[in-house]
């Protein structure tokens, strides 16, 4: 380039238009990065009134602003025989053929495009800082007429400022189009993602459908062979039971003392077993949807008078007293008899296990809730009660407290487990509370309505 061209930064102020102080402040940073010296109006009434006390050399202004856009100051910039050798950049998003148009007729020199490069917008500032010295050497201007759409311009301007809003509006071009290029690569980029990941879920998906083939094949033995566990094992066990059961009657002959002591410690390790195996095949019935309900009328009281007798004396081998306290009205549920008596029967069959001396005691109260009436079946014992940090696991399959207290008490863990099941199938809850070292009561709570 021609020495006589060269500019000389420190000598060079440029006016910045711009309404938000954010980017104001983002474009002086910039211009004086590069030695340039800068000044700030919030619009382009007050840009005008800048510019008329003192020239700037450049004026970089946005187009949407409050009381004079940019294309207004332009043309007051232009219109002024004073003023018109500024050189003005608008920025502006360059979304229309029209704001190009617009530009061309308010005498814009250059655009910038949002968002803008900063490199790119100081390499623009500075050739038309360089264009501003070849312009006043080329003044000849060219009238021109068009059309865009239905309407008609008519462009009275420079040639230079036609070639450099051209070439500016190409150079937009080219940078729009490259990055349209590189989104596009972006997206085939991601689409071969998505294809991929896609192949992938496809084999996850035909994994899971065979493995759910599998579950259910394991669900039909597993089926199967509770069902005939139900007969191979309770049959041997109870026949166990019912012949130790005659010979403790002495109905085969009379019997020593060694040999009654050991019978009754096989009949009673039959029936721990034969409970055992009942608690493992009710689960896994409940678990594998088996479990039918049969649905009557139940007078409450009967059954827990019932169930107190069947388990008083297993109370009294322990020196407990089994108490028994019942509503003075009638009560009478449309539920599951099996059901009901089992989830009492071990409730307080673990009050009996986990108590050493006291009392356990049966109540069953009603209380009116709203839409209906709740019957309560309570167990309460005066035992060992349950840690706090053990509660939580308290109606976990197979959990056993492993306390000081109650460690040799015997069971599977299942107990409470198939009592809460129980209670679901009900339509009820089953809910506690303990005082370590005072006792535990137990509560099945049935709702019916009114």
């Amino acid at each position: 380039m021609d020495a006589s061209y060269e500019i000389e930064p420190d000598e060079i102020e440029i006016l910045i238009v711009e309404d938000s102080p954010t980017q104001a402040e983002r474009l002086r940073r910039l211009i004086q990065s590069v030695r340039y010296k800068a000044r700030v109006a919030g619009n382009g009434q007050l840009a005008l009134d800048a510019i008329r006390e003192r020239k700037p050399h450049l004026v970089l202004s946005d187009i949407v602003m409050p009381e004079m856009d940019g294309y207004e100051l332009c043309r007051a910039i232009k219109s002024d025989e004073a003023l018109r050798d500024i050189p003005v950049i608008l920025v502006t998003s360059l979304t229309d053929p029209k704001d190009i148009i617009k530009g061309i007729e308010c005498g814009a020199d250059n655009f910038i495009r949002k968002p803008y490069a900063e490199d790119y917008l100081l390499n623009r500032i500075g050739h038309m800082l360089v264009n501003q010295k070849l312009r006043r050497n080329q003044n000849m201007e060219v009238g021109i007429a068009l059309y865009l759409g239905d309407q008609k311009h008519f462009i009275n301007a420079e040639r230079q400022q036609i070639l450099d809003l051209l070439i500016s509006t190409y150079e937009q071009a080219v940078q729009v189009n490259s990055e349209l290029q590189a989104r596009e690569r972006q997206v085939i980029e991601l689409n071969m993602r998505l294809a991929h990941h896609a192949g992938e879920l496809e084999t996850i998906n035909r994994e899971i459908a065979l493995k759910n083939l599998e579950l259910a094949e394991a669900s039909r033995m597993k089926s199967a062979f509770i069902a005939n566990m139900s007969h191979e094992l309770r049959t041997p066990l109870n026949a166990i039971i019912g012949f130790t059961g005659a010979l403790l009657m002495k109905l085969p002959g009379p019997l020593t003392g060694e040999q009654d002591k050991q019978l009754n410690t096989i009949r009673n390790s039959a029936r721990h077993l034969l409970s055992l195996i009942n608690d493992i095949l009710d689960v896994a019935k409940i678990e594998a949807g088996k479990v039918t309900l049969t649905v009557e009328p139940i007078q409450c009281q009967s059954l827990v008078a019932e169930v107190a007798d069947t388990l008083r004396p297993l109370a009294q081998q322990k020196g407990l007293a089994l108490e028994v306290e019942l509503a003075p009205q009638p009560v009478t549920l449309d539920t599951d008899r099996r059901a009901l008596t089992q989830i009492l029967i071990n409730l307080a069959n673990n009050a009996i296990k986990f108590t050493e001396k006291g009392t356990v005691r049966l109540s069953l109260s009603q209380r009116a809730e709203a839409g209906g009436v709740v019957t309560e079946f309570a167990v309460a014992d005066s035992g060992a009660g349950i840690r706090e940090e053990d509660q939580a696991k308290l109606f976990q399959a197979f959990s056993q407290l492993d306390s000081t207290s109650t460690r040799h008490a015997e069971g599977a863990g299942l107990g409470l487990y198939l009592c809460q099941n129980l209670a679901n199938l009900l339509g009820g809850a089953l809910f506690f509370s303990s005082d370590f070292g005072h006792g535990s009561t137990f509560t099945l709570a049935l709702k019916s309505r009114n």
